[in-house]
């Protein structure tokens, strides 16, 4: 076991020596007496101690939240040395002296909306122990550098990572839901802006005592994000004076940001109420850098940036501004300005504070309390038995007379936005009737059968944004009907079973479709009878899933493809409890089914040399184009879609398709006390190459779809030990 005694008292990175690694003392306590106490006890009680456990994820104790933070920031650092500043550098606006050109748009919007603006204004507005827990937090990244100078990459130019920059990377990366919504509204009116949108989704269910063999609420985090650059989730456990939990957070963000304490655990998925508008304003035809609002002009505010590039040279740019907002595009006379409703008064560190320390579902509800969270499902269980759910934004208060999910009149004040929402009316419920709920990224009204939301009982943009979905309310996704499907039948979860369901390749309503293409009258006789005896099972060694996939993919890019789909697929169906609509197709389609199924089979035997190849041939999860066979789907599209969610990239030249997105970090946490934690990541914790942990987990957990156990209580960690870190926190 490697063992390694760091202290430290630099205080920026360039303004000293950094200071060298202490000599180590006596044999550690443990290892010398061979006793089995566990972390955190004995000899190292009182001190502030980083353990790895075996997966190399990183096992904070210490005797207090402020050394524990200081601890969270070195281990970042220590894990994704150059992600972390990297995400930090894209919160500054400062991408272009890394991606030159290609990071003006990102720098842009960086400067914006105010990123690095209203995160300053916030670290000033904070108390002294706010502040001092994020300078905490940054002071361990920073020495962690100060110790290693060599891990700073070239283009880090700052003396030391300071709290402003930590809350700037958490605003540009929780607000920018609400600025793509902001850009959905301007797209639905037919202006396209030159802007990129995040593909993001979620999976979540919460199950009451009452539903489970142990008597004990079970929840699941199932965040679906890219795996690799800003998204990239890295996993921990703490143990710092009344700060005691497991999860995972992002490289530049302190705390737990999706995971639980020994109290609460608590699940985000995308979709929320509208916490973002766009203000259409007419210019003045005599000087376009002037709009009227009421019955005055108003100059648009001219802000120049300069942005630095690789090769040392700068470049001035300038954005705009109406007091609505940022302008986000300009036509002949007009002007589009957006507005988000997460300014300088908007402190976030005190939601993920409140989750953090929480005693039950209330601190759920003292989180969303503090309209600093994005919008987003919010989903929790406690081990008082409880399950909650709310669907959080910071909502602004609207006149009714007016749609927005389009651009609306700027030009007049009667569009102002009248103050903000309370979390009071914000949909919710507590302890659901159902005894279970789940939301997959779809609106509140097929939560569950029955659910107690609809759309005609509030404000449409409370309900929902328009930005998450073809409509705001009506539909489900696949991901969504499997997990009723499953829930609404289990009245007895095991933990085995809760298992089972979080990492579930079984796509929804797959039997609609094999029966269209037995009604095809397809041929190819061997290859058919397989897959019409398909179990829906997209397991990698699956050879009928691989046909599946490539009958799906032919028929989707011909021209009949989405026709049919929109016959066939009826997922909404479960959550109104009723029989799915019958199957009507006519020849011509049946015909287009039976071409599908050919054209599927040849280009198999064009890519693959045969037919007799399983999921794993083609789908892979890895790093670097080392990869190894994977179950699991991915495209509504194709029909493909299961709760073991993965985004695949592009074939190669050998006709692999390599994760790149999907789960990234799913936990299934059992609130019996002590909480029971079972958690995966798609990689591995370390982003060294030489790492063993670069892609451990990859090739083995998540390859084989079982979740590893956290061992974050002490006594489960005691014998899974792979190093050991002494550090002197700074705060």
């Amino acid at each position: 076991m490697r063992m390694l005694i760091v202290s430290l008292g630099v205080m920026f990175l360039a303004a000293c020596d950094p200071p060298a690694p202490a000599s180590s003392p006596e044999t550690p306590w443990f290892v010398a007496t061979g006793t089995a106490v566990p972390p955190g006890q004995g000899g190292d009680a009182g001190r502030t101690v980083i353990y790895r456990d075996s997966f190399g994820v990183p096992h904070i104790y210490a005797p207090t939240v402020e050394a524990g933070l200081y601890a969270q920031g070195w281990a970042q650092a220590e894990d994704r040395p150059v992600q972390l500043l990297m995400n930090l550098k894209i919160a500054l606006g400062e991408l272009t002296e890394i991606a030159g050109e290609a990071g003006v748009r990102t720098s842009l919007i960086s400067h914006m909306f105010g990123h690095v603006r209203f995160a300053e204004q916030t670290v000033a507005n904070m108390t002294d122990a706010e502040r001092t827990r994020l300078t905490a937090f940054a002071n361990g990244i920073s020495d962690y550098y100060a110790i290693h100078p060599d891990e700073v990459p070239p283009w880090w130019r700052h003396p030391a990572v300071t709290p402003a920059m930590i809350d700037a990377f958490g605003r540009m990366f929780l607000y920018n839901w609400s600025i793509d919504e902001a850009m959905g509204d301007l797209r639905r009116s037919g202006v396209n802006p030159d802007f990129i949108t995040t593909r993001r989704a979620s999976n979540q269910w919460a199950i009451s005592p009452s539903r489970t063999a142990d008597g004990h609420a079970i929840l699941l985090i199932d965040p679906h994000l890219g795996w690799f650059g800003v998204s990239r989730f890295w996993e921990m456990r703490i143990h710092a004076g009344d700060w005691r939990g497991s999860g995972v957070g992002l490289p530049g963000s302190p705390y737990i940001g999706l995971g639980h304490n020994e109290n609460l655990a608590w699940a985000m998925t995308t979709g929320g109420p509208d916490t973002a508008d766009v203000y259409r304003i007419e210019l003045d035809p005599e000087d376009p850098n002037r709009y009227r609002f009421d019955e005055e002009w108003r100059e648009i505010e001219q802000a120049p940036v300069s942005f630095t590039f690789p090769d040392g040279s700068t470049r001035e740019y300038v954005w705009e501004a109406s007091h609505h907002g940022p302008i986000i595009a300009r036509d002949e006379g007009v002007a589009w300005a957006a507005r988000i409703a997460y300014d300088s008064d908007v402190n976030r560190n005190r939601a993920w504070e409140e989750l953090n320390f929480a005693e039950d579902y209330t601190g759920a509800m003292a989180a969303c309390e503090t309209l600093s969270m994005f919008p987003q499902n919010v989903m929790v269980a406690d081990t008082s038995g409880n399950i909650y759910y709310q669907r959080t934004g910071r909502v602004p208060m609207r006149d009714l007379a007016y749609d927005w999910s389009l651009p609306v009149d700027g030009n007049t004040s009667a569009t102002e936005w009248r103050g903000f929402h309370p979390a009071e009316d914000h949909l919710q419920v507590l302890n659901p009737d159902a005894g279970y709920m789940q939301n997959c990224n779809i609106p509140p009204d097929a939560m569950i059968p029955d659910s107690p939301f609809s759309l005609d009982a509030q404000p449409e943009y409370l309900f929902s944004s328009a930005d998450y979905g073809p409509s705001r309310d009506g539909w489900i996704n696949q991901r969504g009907a499997r997990a009723i499907e499953l829930l609404s039948q289990d009245s007895d979860v095991t933990v085995e079973e809760a298992l089972a369901y979080a990492v579930d390749v079984q796509p929804y309503g797959y039997q609609r479709w094999l029966e269209v293409l037995g009604r095809a009258n397809a041929t190819e006789s061997g290859e058919l009878t397989e897959l019409l005896g398909w179990d829906g099972q997209i397991t990698r060694d699956s050879t009928a899933a691989l046909k599946y996939y490539y009958w799906r993919t032919a028929l989707d890019e011909s021209e009949a493809g989405s026709g049919i789909r929109e016959i066939v697929d009826d997922h909404y169906a479960i959550a109104e409890q009723r029989e799915p609509r019958d199957i009507a197709l006519n020849d011509a389609q049946l015909g287009a089914v039976r071409e599908a199924w050919l054209a599927g089979l040849d280009t198999m035997r064009t890519q693959l040399g045969d037919t007799s190849q399983p999921w794993g041939r083609v789908f892979k999860t890895g790093r670097d184009g080392v990869g190894w066979p994977v179950g699991g789907g991915g495209g509504d599209h194709l029909g493909l879609t299961t709760l073991r969610t993965m985004g695949y990239g592009a074939p190669n030249d050998n006709h692999e398709r390599f994760g790149e997105r999907g789960q990234t970090s799913t936990q299934i946490v059992v609130l019996s006390e002590p909480i029971q934690s079972w958690i995966y990541l798609p990689t591995g914790q370390s982003d060294r190459p030489d790492s063993p942990h670069y892609s451990d987990q990859a090739e083995t957990v998540f390859a084989d779809r079982e979740l590893k156990p956290s061992w974050w209580l002490p006594e489960d960690l005691a014998g899974n030990i792979e190093s050991r870190t002494e550090l002197e926190a700074r705060f």
